[in-house]
């Protein structure tokens, strides 16, 4: 009776007196309960899931670019999809929550439809959102698709596929996309029917802590008074105190039946299957116990759900743009902006810019940039490595700000002698350092060895900012003089000019 009573009572979050239902979808599953898109809202970890890919793709600056003829784009600010898109899609609603909730659409009902309306902003001046469950798509004689839209008074209205923004899911048959409720219909039935026995279960406390048992003959009317008394010795806030038996009465513990306890353990698995429906990392959404394979430290976690979780919804959102709702898909383009969920740690982001700035694919403003950081006069110059200008270029025979390389000789060998006396420097700290250390740790080789790690991990520190060069240059540097301090090589604390060469060499770009 009870999952007869599923079919046809009303389901969680579904009025059946609203009118811009279709049906309320879903199917039974094997566990007797109805699935819904509403009533898998239900669940924590469903509901965890879907905000956390309708948030945080909704959070995702979505920017319209033009394309340059040189190659290059820029941001097509002027464009007039530029603010639909950016920040505010219709009258009332804002670009993230315009995003969330058709991102929502999407992923419990495998679509999300919008219909455009021209206006003062152009062709497409406002997304007005529609609700899925309201919407039927055809495929007329000719190839192109239908939009059968329920009103809110119950009339029926049609939109051609130029009248519509239609985002899929994946596909079967390439006009509507699968919903995820309907797919996992068994698997969240089981969790809904899991938590409704363990609702059951606790109940009131309804489960018997024990029996209370006696080999004497009870009169009549006494077991109900033992029962009575008991209850009030031993339940509600007296739970706990000190029984007194009377009558020969011994009491026994009655634990959990497996049975009844196994529930908790399914509910921990349903909730990790949840995480694959979505294909989200369970430590996402506060699942304990997921095991991913996407790398074990926080920021391999994050890329690995950057690319294989929230990618492939990117791309089907930049693409549906470019079909329905850009003239010129040709000269432009909408891009989710993903650069500050791909955001390294401080130190693996500035050791990148070191790199870009000394190579000269990076200026100082574009830098400034991606630290969101204002632009500064002078910062859009290029550095241009002198050994790498192209033969017959305009710059060819020129330095930094165009001065003949021949007028720098000078300032070059004047720089040379800076960095000689700054790896000078450098290097007698060390063989200081190392000689105090050999002295401290005496025959023991392995106090020798963690003393010597212990300073040149500082150590590259200070050489990178002394040379001006990068971390990771000056960690090579560091490591190569670690082994030779632990090979203990005759003569290496006096090497100090070979210590001195090599670090210039590294600094300079010159032989490693």
């Amino acid at each position: 009776m009870s999952r007869l009573l599923n079919w046809i009572m009303p389901q969680a979050g579904v009025n059946p007196d609203d009118p811009r239902w279709w049906n309320t979808g879903g199917g039974a599953s094997e566990a007797g309960v109805k699935v819904t898109a509403d009533v898998a809202m239900t669940l924590s970890t469903f509901w965890a899931c879907v905000r956390f890919l309708s948030e945080t793709i909704g959070a995702l600056p979505l920017v319209v670019y033009r394309r340059n003829g040189d190659g290059s784009r820029e941001r097509a600010t002027n464009h007039p999809l530029y603010e639909v898109l950016h920040d505010r899609p219709n009258q009332w609603q804002t670009a993230v929550e315009f995003i969330s909730m058709m991102q929502g659409h999407a992923l419990l009902r495998g679509n999300a439809y919008a219909r455009i309306v021209a206006g003062e902003r152009g062709p497409v001046d406002q997304l007005i959102p529609l609700h899925p469950d309201r919407v039927k798509v055809e495929t007329l004689a000719n190839g192109r698709l239908r939009y059968e839209v329920k009103q809110g008074d119950g009339s029926t209205k049609y939109y051609t596929q130029d009248e519509i923004f239609h985002l899929r899911g994946m596909s079967s048959d390439g006009v509507t996309g699968l919903s995820v409720v309907e797919y996992a219909a068994n698997s969240v039935g089981l969790t809904l029917a899991a938590e409704r026995y363990g609702s059951r279960f606790f109940r009131n406390d309804s489960r018997p802590g024990g029996v209370l048992s006696t080999d004497k003959k009870l009169s009549a009317g006494q077991p109900e008074r033992m029962k009575a008394r008991w209850k009030e010795t031993q339940a509600g806030a007296s739970r706990g105190d000190v029984a007194i038996l009377e009558e020969g009465l011994t009491f026994q513990a009655i634990g959990v039946p497996p049975e009844d306890a196994q529930f908790l353990g399914t509910r921990e698995h349903q909730a990790l299957d949840v995480c694959r429906w979505f294909n989200i990392p369970p430590h996402m959404v506060g699942v304990p116990g997921g095991v991913t394979e996407w790398g074990s430290g926080l920021e391999q976690m994050g890329r690995g759900m950057v690319v294989y979780t929230l990618m492939p919804w990117l791309v089907r959102w930049q693409q549906a743009i470019g079909r329905d709702l850009i003239l010129a898909p040709q000269i432009y383009y909408a891009e989710f902006v993903v650069e500050g969920l791909l955001r390294g740690d401080i130190a693996a982001r500035y050791g990148a810019y070191s790199t870009g700035r000394q190579w000269g694919w990076l200026s100082v403003n574009e830098i400034r940039m991606l630290e969101n950081l204002n632009p500064v006069d002078g910062g859009d110059v290029y550095l241009q490595p002198l050994n790498m200008v192209p033969a017959g270029s305009e710059f060819e025979g020129t330095a930094v700000g165009g001065r003949p390389l021949a007028d720098m000789a000078a300032d070059a060998d004047h720089y040379a002698l800076l960095a000689q006396a700054a790896a000078g420097r450098l290097v007698r700290k060390e063989v200081a350092a190392m000689a105090k250390a050999r002295e401290r740790a005496g025959d023991d080789r392995a106090a020798m060895e963690t003393a010597v790690r212990e300073f040149y991990v500082g150590h590259a520190k200070l050489v990178a900012e002394t040379m001006a060069v990068s971390l990771e240059v000056a960690s090579v540097y560091c490591m190569a003089r670690v082994r030779g301090w632990l090979m203990d090589e005759e003569g290496a604390l006096d090497d100090e000019d070979g210590a001195g060469a090599f670090l210039m060499g590294l600094a300079m770009g010159g032989e490693r």
